[in-house]
């Protein structure tokens, strides 16, 4: 820019400024669009109008000419996106307008090189010899004048005493110093590798302050003061872009560590926040600046991850002492652990019937498999006791899992259900005599159909006998294995060898031979355990670090016990609408949980139908009520079951049976 054109744009700035002011001191609000664009057309104009104490310029030349046409251009773009309510306020119509001009540089040095100074309030601007109680206060007001000044800054030299108190600090302009302009000698080898593209900034610029402690007071002076920049300053509208405003404060690295915890990484949980606060330009921070924070959490962890997690968890033994933690180190690196939470101990106790033992997927990135215990809770709902990450799935490492898990919980399940997998029913064989060993009846059920013909697979008649006879928790031992026999030779599966080999392992899969067991009916499946496992999946993503697993689970633990203080506190709190005139229903209601009482209220609500009391006898010593109850008499059950058996979603199934004649007796407790 030479000499004639900054003084055409001082000139132009200085009539746009009187004619904004006299639509502002002649024109009330409220006025219309056209008003507005005929102003900015006005000041458009004056690049051929000849003004005041300027050379009316010459336009011969062609570039100056169309430069002029797209100024006007893009000025009358700029009024036809204004809305009515940006028209009719004459005040911000004019800050709106103010901020669309670049900011032109003050003084041209002989050189060429343009300055800028800042336009602040006095009140703002920092004066040599100003003086400030502590050395924050000085620093928090140089940073509040540079963000209303336009740029960013950065911390210079500085001098301290022994003690750390500084004597003198240099506060610079962040586009302080030289631009990295090296040549870089492209046959070096060394200069073959591909660099990360990065933009400079760095302009050699001179703007700073300089604070001095004064001795006898402690107190900090402005010692030296340079304002000017040679570089254009950040429009305001730009100013949620410095590196300033770009730094993020804990309470949001805070909310990037607590979204990654949820699987909701840095990009998404940028655009939540976003959402959250209005807009991207008050949110804070960039996308970029949210993955490098999540970026510099995973590097913190680092190569430390597996040494982290032991002390972390070594920590936790110290101050909970009900808290178990074991692992195993083998060739210098983590090869297993196992852990456990107090509150599961005391879950345990009370839900100890059935145990699934599943084997779950990969959670991170050393391949370590997810095994966590899982039972079901007084709402049937799953409750983890334990769990543990195995590098390898061999029968010794199952052996270890098991022995921590009866050294943390002292006592063997009643029902320990896994798959199919030899190496756990060889470890649960050998350190759980005591346990009944049950095998998840969905693994075998899927393994149907590639085991048999295709015309087989595809029978109705087959699959509804099959199912009504595996499902069937009324029959008994006998009855099945009868039933299995006439199957077998009615379909023509006698060289089968895969269901020969599931009859011999009848004992741990089929219901007919668990009717002794109690709550044996509890688990069939491992889908439970599985749908409270997908939680643990859902949260995690692959390749992940053990540190973030275990954040992870623990918030996984923390749901799943709010859940069930939840319907506790639905239980207790609340009562259930009763659907017969029962005397023992409403009893019912304060025996169980909500959700077993509805299902127990379902089968009284069927009783109705098919039972009826036939003596009561009232007990005055104890306040019990004995019924005597006789069923109805039926040939054959007209129920039939309401699940797809081939993806069981519940864990009750009724089939076709023959009823007899049944006289029982039920008590009821008045006292309670």
């Amino acid at each position: 820019m030479d000499l004639f054109d900054f003084y055409l744009i001082i000139s132009l700035l200085k009539r746009m400024n009187d004619l904004l002011n006299q639509v502002v001191l002649k024109h009330c609000m409220g006025h219309k669009k056209a008003m507005y664009q005929k102003l900015v057309l006005d000041i458009v104009e004056a690049h051929y109008i000849p003004i005041e104490g300027c050379v009316k310029p010459h336009y011969e030349n062609v570039d100056v000419e169309r430069n002029a046409v797209v100024e006007r251009k893009r000025l009358c773009r700029i009024c036809n996106k204004l809305t009515d309510h940006d028209m009719r306020n004459c005040r911000y119509w004019k800050i709106y307008l103010a901020e669309q001009f670049v900011v032109v540089s003050d003084y041209t040095s002989p050189g060429g090189t343009n300055y800028y100074t800042p336009k602040t309030n006095e009140d703002v601007k920092p004066k040599v010899n100003d003086i400030y109680d502590t050395y924050d206060a000085a620093v928090e007001m140089y940073k509040n004048y540079a963000f209303q000044a336009g740029f960013d800054i950065r911390l210079g030299s500085n001098k301290k005493k022994t003690d750390g108190t500084f004597t003198s600090r240099y506060l610079l302009c962040n586009r302080e110093g030289k631009p990295n302009t090296g040549n870089v000698d492209t046959i070096d080898i060394q200069y073959k590798k591909i660099k990360r593209r990065k933009d400079m900034h760095r302009t050699e610029c001179e703007a700073h302050i300089v604070f001095k402690l004064l001795p006898q007071t402690g107190k900090y002076m402005v010692h030296e003061f340079v304002e000017r920049h040679n570089h254009m300053l950040i429009p305001k509208a730009n100013m949620h872009l410095s590196h300033a405003k770009r730094k993020l404060d804990l309470s949001q690295q805070t909310y990037i560590y607590n979204m990654s915890k949820n699987n909701v990484w840095a990009k998404k949980a940028y655009r939540l926040m976003c959402g959250l606060q209005g807009g991207c330009s008050v949110c804070g921070g960039l996308a970029i600046d949210y993955k490098n924070c999540a970026r510099n959490l995973n590097c913190f962890i680092g190569g430390s991850d597996a040494q982290l997690i032991v002390n972390i968890m070594e920590e936790r033994v110290k101050y909970a002492p009900n808290f178990s933690f074991e692992f195993r180190v083998e060739e210098k690196r983590l090869f297993s652990m196992f852990w456990a939470y107090g509150t599961s101990k005391y879950n345990y106790k009370e839900f100890e019937d059935v145990v699934s033992f599943d084997v779950n997927y990969q959670t991170n990135r050393y391949n370590m498999v997810f095994v966590p215990f899982t039972g079901i809770d007084n709402h049937k709902r799953c409750v983890t006791f334990g769990a543990r990450l195995l590098t390898r799935e061999d029968t010794d490492s199952y052996k270890w899992l098991l022995k921590c898990f009866l050294k943390a919980f002292g006592s063997p399940p009643k029902i320990i259900m896994s798959d199919q997998d030899p190496t756990i029913k060889k470890a649960v064989d050998e350190l759980l005599p005591l346990s009944s060993h049950r095998l998840c009846m969905w693994h075998i059920t899927t393994k149907l159909p590639k085991k048999l013909t295709w015309e087989i697979a595809k029978n109705s008649d087959f699959k509804k006998r099959f199912n009504s006879l595996i499902w069937n928790a009324k029959i008994n031992e006998l009855e099945f294995e009868a039933g299995w026999d006439r199957m077998i030779t009615e379909f023509h599966l006698e060289d089968n060898t895969w269901l020969r080999k599931m009859f011999g392992l009848r004992r741990l899969w089929i219901p007919a031979f668990f009717k002794n067991v109690p709550l044996s009916g509890l688990m069939r499946t491992t889908s439970l355990s599985k749908s409270q496992n997908w939680s643990f999946q859902n949260t995690t993503l692959y390749g992940s670090y053990i540190v973030n697993f275990m954040m992870t689970f623990d918030l996984v633990m923390e749901r799943q016990r709010h859940t069930q203080n939840s319907s506790d506190f639905t239980t207790t709190t609340t009562f259930p609408k009763n659907i017969t005139y029962l005397p023992y229903e409403p009893h019912a209601t304060k025996v169980y949980t909500r959700r077993i009482f509805y299902q127990v209220q379902e089968e009284i609500f069927e009783s109705e139908k098919s039972c009826f009391i036939i003596k009561v006898v009232t007990d005055s010593s104890d306040g019990v009520d004995m019924f005597d109850v006789l069923e109805r008499k039926k040939s054959v059950s007209t129920r039939t079951k309401e699940v797809v058996p081939d993806q069981p979603e519940e864990e009750e199934y009724h089939f076709d049976s023959l009823v007899k004649d049944k006289d029982f007796k039920v008590t009821h407790n008045k006292s309670e």
